[in-house]
């Protein structure tokens, strides 16, 4: 990474973790690449049932091993794709917990940031550039990455082996959440180091804070914008790109009963059970797939104050011990 254009502590920044930089440039390169393969083996895989003349639905003999192919390839794209999403869900940890460790606690335990600071730089400057480096690595190159996920998520294997929007890794994996949650990492992480101001225990517990924050913002993703509710005498709970969060019965007065309320036996079931308790009209609440946007962009709000909360609060516990 050329640290050129760069000067003051933004350049000592880039010229300390210039190897560390180069190392996430270069999974980010892989990570690429690895979708693109997806997306390729996705395709050769298509190519090569319609060659043999076959369909996955083909009860022809002759259709089974090249069928068999062709699933198996599905099978494997789609994990490449699932791969990734995984990495995206840990990547603020990463990033929070590189923050955290190496570049502000290990600085602060060694006391090399003093001679930072007898070079003209003021506290203030040092750690903005800490800050500053990260995220503009983050904001240049992980759209970029979100963008490639979609792209082989969306255009892969999605018919064979779907994975759908509001599941929690995908979730993760592209739109704007993404980089507001690797923001939050970034500025937990450097609340953490300033406070903790030990490395390996820096690192530890913003890892642990950051995964917590997201696990919360999992738990409450299905609350942050209002459900649609759909009724009628039979309401279809097949449409996969809905979220489905609720199924159940209203009665007359509006009362939900919901179907595992139900002792099923050989001679009741389900509905039978329902109606004997009331219950006139099903509904079903979902999040259809038009509430990705407004989903992203609220827990994208909450991610942004809550890391603006977590950078001053780094900044003041900078102040307070070193003026």
């Amino acid at each position: 990474m050329s640290s050129l254009a760069l000067k003051g502590p933004y350049w000592v920044t880039v010229r300390q973790h210039r190897k560390a930089l180069w190392w996430t440039l270069g999974l980010a390169a892989v990570a690429v690449v690895a979708l693109v393969t997806s997306r390729l083996w996705s395709d050769s895989a298509v190519a090569a049932l319609r060659a043999a003349g076959c369909t996955v639905s083909s009860e022809n003999p002759t259709c089974f091993q090249p069928t068999r192919d062709y699933l198996d390839d599905q099978w494997n794209a789609r994990h490449i794709v699932e791969y990734a999403a995984m990495g995206m869900l840990v990547l603020p940890g990463i990033v929070g917990a590189f923050v955290a460790g190496p570049m502000l606690a290990r600085e602060l335990e060694s006391g090399t940031y003093k001679l930072a600071w007898t070079q003209s730089v003021t506290p203030t400057r040092w750690l903005a550039a800490k800050l500053a480096v990260p995220a503009a690595l983050v904001l240049a190159g992980l759209p970029l990455l979100s963008l490639a996920f979609y792209w082989a998520w969306r255009t892969g294997p999605a018919h064979d082996y779907p994975t759908y929007w509001y599941e929690p890794n995908v979730f993760v994996s592209y739109g704007i959440v993404p980089v507001a949650h690797t923001l939050l990492g970034l500025a937990l992480g450097a609340a953490v180091g300033l406070l903790v101001r030990r490395t390996v225990v820096a690192m530890s517990v913003t890892a642990l804070i950051t995964g917590a924050a997201l696990a919360v913002l999992a738990w409450l993703r299905a609350g942050l914008w209002p459900v649609k509710t759909i009724t009628g005498s039979s309401v279809d709970v097949s449409a996969s790109a809905d979220w489905r969060l609720d199924h159940g019965m209203v009665t007359a007065t509006g009362e939900r009963i919901r179907w595992g309320d139900c002792v099923v036996t050989p001679d009741v079931d389900a509905r039978q059970c329902m109606t004997a308790r009331g219950g006139v009209a099903e509904f079903m609440d979902v999040h259809p797939a038009s509430h990705f946007w407004p989903l992203q962009l609220v827990e994208t709000g909450i991610c942004l104050a809550v890391a603006a909360l977590a950078i001053l609060l780094a900044f003041r516990v900078l102040r307070r011990r070193h003026g």
